[in-house]
């Protein structure tokens, strides 16, 4: 489950990352709206950007352990709901990922996130140039702005970090599965006639 986690929070990272690129946010944003949130200190600093993607990966890690506990409490018989779980695997991860946005998510940004930026009183800037010589910004009051596009987006990164986190899962279960029988399975002499 950990391993699950940490890779979907990976791939969530770079397509957060690419969307940022993508819309001329600057690259680390997220990261760093996120300490901003925490700490409610106005340093913008790669140390703060850098905090945030490591409490990310951090989060989705954990995140990953309480995914794989019905994946990882099932049993042999073939009877059992948990087969069923094996067949429906991506629609496990789907579901979960939208429980996360809406147990997890939503609360965040609306009773941490939400409130801490509107605490900000100067509306600072992010800005940020790249090597090519383009320059992005991002005022934090904007944040407040888009923050339904924010959610909207957000449902979609959360249910592919469940159906990533679901299929490696699984996968991983499964190899664990036929290593074992692998190495249970007994071994018949063959005679030769």
């Amino acid at each position: 489950g950990v391993v699950a986690g940490l890779i979907s929070s990976i791939g969530i990272s770079a397509l957060i990352v690419m969307v940022e690129k993508a819309t001329s946010v600057p690259a680390g944003a997220f990261y760093l709206v996120l300490m901003l949130t925490i700490t409610e200190a106005p340093l913008y600093s790669i140390y703060m950007i850098v905090t945030g993607l490591a409490l990310h990966f951090a989060a989705g890690s954990l995140i990953g352990i309480f995914m794989a506990l019905p994946l990882l409490l099932r049993n042999d018989n073939k009877r059992k709901p948990s087969r069923i779980l094996d067949k429906y695997a991506p629609l496990y991860g789907l579901s979960f990922g939208f429980a996360l946005w809406l147990i997890l998510f939503l609360p965040i940004t609306y009773f941490m996130i939400v409130p801490a930026l509107n605490n900000i009183k100067d509306s600072p800037t992010i800005t940020q140039q790249d090597p090519t010589g383009r320059v992005a910004f991002l005022v934090i009051g904007d944040v407040l702005s888009i923050q339904n596009k924010i959610i909207i987006g957000a449902l979609a990164f959360n249910m592919f970090y469940g159906l990533l986190s679901a299929i490696i899962i699984d996968s991983f279960y499964h190899r664990y599965l036929y290593k074992k029988d692998k190495n249970s399975t007994p071994r018949v002499p063959v005679s030769n006639p």
